[in-house]
This record gives C-alpha cells, structure tokens and sequence, in this order.
C-alpha cells in the first residue's frame, strides 16, 4: 500500500510542480523614484516612408513605440501586464524562438505584473518639463526588453520612449491586427570574411588596412538596410512626440517633457543606433549602449562629441564574435565613436561586467530556468544585472541630461564590483583596466 501510495504521489507533485519550473514566475524590483510609473502603448504610421525593409511598395512605415512616465498619482489605474494578455500568444511565442526557446516557454508573461499603471495621466510637469529617453531594442527583441530600467527611469521623473522596428523585431500586434515576424537575418559573406578579420586584430594598423574592404561590404548588406530603418523610425518617434502628433493620452505626455533634455539608449544593435542617433541629433546630451554594437562604417575613427556610456558583457568569456580576442584589454567597439589616433574622451565611459553574457543585459535572464544556450547569459544574477544597469544608466543621466550630482561613475562602481572600467588606448588596446578617473 505504502509503495502504490507513493507510486501515485510522486507524479502528483511533479504534475504540480512541472508548471512553476517551466513558467517561473518573477517580480520585477520595485523602482524606487519619488514619482509613481505610468505606461501606455501607441501606433505610429509614417507616411512618407514606403517600402521599408519587407514592406510593399505601397505599405507606409508602421511601428509600435510603449511609453514608461511619472505617473499622476490622483490616478489608480490598473497595473499592467509585462506582455498585453490579447496578444501574448503570439508576440510571447516570437521573443522564445527569437531567443532560442520553444514557443510556450513565455506564455506567462501576460501573468507578470509590472509595477507601471496602464493608461494612466501624467504627473504634473516639473517647471522644466521632464527630460526624453529613447530606447532602441536589440535585434529581434522587444520594446518592453528592459522594462526595470525603464520603470526605475520614470519613477526618478524621466520619461521613455522604447520603439518597435517590425521585420528586426519580435513580432508587435497592431490594434488592426496588423503583425510582422522576424524577418531571419541573412548576412552577406563578404560581411562576415571583413567583419571577421577586423574582430580577429584589433591593432589600429591591422584596422586601417583592413577597414576599406569592411566598409565596402557593409554598404551593401542587410544590416545597413536596417541601420538606416531604425534610425529612421527613431527620427519620426521624436519628431511625432515633439511636433504635437501624439494621439489623446500620449500627446499630454509629450506636452510634459522637455525636449532640450534628451538622450538615447539602446542594447545589442539598438545600443550602436542609439550611438549614432544621439551623435546625429544636436539636442543629445548623452546616449547609453547595454552591450551595443554599430556596423555602420561613418561612426568608426570619428569623435563622438557627446557623452557616452558603453556597458560591455564580459567578452573574455563570453565573445560576441567567434574570432574575437579573450583579451580583456580589446574590445571591437574601441575603435567606434573614436579617432583610432587618439584615446577615450574625458566623457567616453566603457565598462566590461564581469560574469555578463549578452542577453543578461535584457529582462530574458530571469524568464528561464534552463537558459539555452547560458553563455548568451553568464553566470551574473538578474538582481546583479538589474544594480548595475539601473545604477550606472540612472547616474550618466541624471549627470548629463538631469544636471543632477550623482557621483557618477565613482559611486556607482563602488558599488558594483564586478564592473570594471575598460580604457582603450591610441594603440586600439586598453593597457589597464582601471578605476574611474
């Protein structure tokens, strides 16, 4: 009896606990601003753009841009969900395969709470408005990648702007029901034999001799395309907010802001356009890139001119390239937003995290018990990831755009040790891996 019983108990207590393992349940840390968080999601059609990436010749440019904001707090709407319950069926299933996974394994996300009010009116403006954060995904994520940070951001009176790029996104549902998959990326072998050689020797000689032949091949592939897409979509996401083109809810968010103060971040290759955008636009005072990358041959050997923070993965380990050098003192990005004949400016700061992969720098390392494959993660914590990102971005803005004394970075690095400062030289190397100047 006692062996039959247990025969019977024990696949009870998996069948119970096999959901629990499979969809882990997480909340998000509690942003710890004096403003409550408000969130709101709106559909942009650019009309003068026709034909962009897959589109027909005839379809306009459509994107989906989610807005994080300091949120009134006469106003006690619901708290929304990570993931839009009538859609998560679908765009849920796109962020799994995007990232590796089976389709199901994100069907709870519509289940997470955040801890942002949907829909909800902004705060009243500070006298000067509240300053702009746009945020661009990495490649085949999500607009809501780093919604942490996002909601720490607006609690601390900042207002987001994170923009969906269909094609190289996860798949976004529009209201209309007007949806696009992932287009796969199909890189040119001329951009991976170039693109390889430079990664391979990183020396400011082997660059300039190998640099032309990159160039050439990136001008003609894919990735260009989607460069000059996302740049694009983040040029008419600005120009709609600040021209008074925000429908209902999001136009008194815009009137809310203050459009003098503004900056651009982004991950993975949303971290070089937000690079590039924050260098094209005059009014950027700063942009942050979580372990970004550009491909884009006019942002190599020239001056960013603006202050920049690079928060790199811990490539020694885990290599973004295949060829690249575990040497912690190069890293393939030393050479962008640079002259390759001098070093780092005053205000250029890069940071390796020690133990991050690539995608601990999105909200994905805590939605999986079995991360396929871990080193696209690491061995960081996601409460780790969630310090460090929230830490250092809260304190270069506040620094840059905020005009807020923050420390930053000596205090921010005292309290996250296991990020260390990454200093390129003229010679294209980092000859120490220093403390903050």
């Amino acid at each position: 009896m006692r062996i039959a019983a247990g025969t019977i108990f024990a696949p009870a207590v998996v069948a119970t606990a096999l959901p629990y393992y499979l969809f882990p349940l997480f909340v998000l840390p509690f942003p710890d601003g004096p403003y409550g968080v408000g969130t709101t999601r709106i559909e942009l059609t650019d009309p003068r753009r026709h034909g962009v990436l897959e589109d027909g010749p005839a379809q306009p440019r459509r994107m989906m841009v989610q807005l994080w904001y300091p949120a009134s707090s006469k106003d006690q709407g619901p708290f929304a969900a990570y993931l839009p319950r009538d859609t998560v069926m679908a765009d849920a299933g796109s962020i799994a395969r995007n990232a590796f996974h089976r389709p199901f394994e994100l069907l709870h996300l519509a289940a997470i709470r955040t801890h942002a009010r949907l829909d909800v009116e902004p705060a009243a403006g500070a006298a000067r408005g509240y300053p702009l954060f746009v945020f661009n995904h990495g490649y085949t994520m999500y607009p809501a990648q780093n919604t942490p940070l996002f909601e720490r951001l607006a609690s601390h009176g900042y207002v987001v702007a994170s923009i969906s790029h269909p094609y190289d996104s996860a798949r976004q549902q529009f209201t209309d029901g007007w949806s696009r998959e992932t287009t796969p990326l199909v890189v040119s072998p001329a951009m991976i034999e170039t693109l390889g050689a430079l990664v391979k020797d990183q020396s400011v000689d082997g660059w300039q001799r190998r640099f032309p032949a990159y160039a050439a091949a990136a001008m003609k592939d894919r990735l260009m395309r989607s460069t000059d897409a996302w740049l694009a979509d983040t040029r008419f996401t600005l120009a709609t907010l600040d021209g008074g083109r925000a429908p209902a809810l999001a136009g008194r968010i815009a009137h809310a802001i203050d459009f003098s103060r503004l900056a651009f971040g982004g991950m993975s290759f949303g971290g070089g356009i937000a690079m590039e955008a924050c260098v094209q636009n005059s009014r950027c005072r700063g942009a942050i890139s979580l372990d970004g990358v550009t491909y884009d041959p006019a942002m190599f050997d020239r001056a960013a001119g603006r202050p920049m923070l690079w928060l790199h993965s811990d490539w020694p380990r885990f290599p973004l390239y295949p060829d690249q050098p575990r040497d912690p003192r190069r890293h393939p990005m030393d050479f962008a937003f640079r002259p390759w004949t001098g070093g780092a400016a005053a205000d250029d700061f890069r940071f390796r995290v020690t133990g991050a992969g690539h995608l601990a720098f999105t909200d994905l390392i805590r939605m999986f018990h079995q991360r396929t494959p871990p080193a696209l993660y690491g061995t960081v914590s996601a409460s780790e990831m969630d310090g460090v990102i929230g830490d250092f971005s809260l304190g270069f803005l506040d620094r840059f755009v905020g005009g807020k004394s923050t420390g930053f970075p000596h205090a921010q690095q005292a309290r996250h040790p296991l990020v260390v400062r990454h200093m390129p030289d003229a010679t294209g190397l980092s000859p120490q891996e220093a403390r903050p100047r």
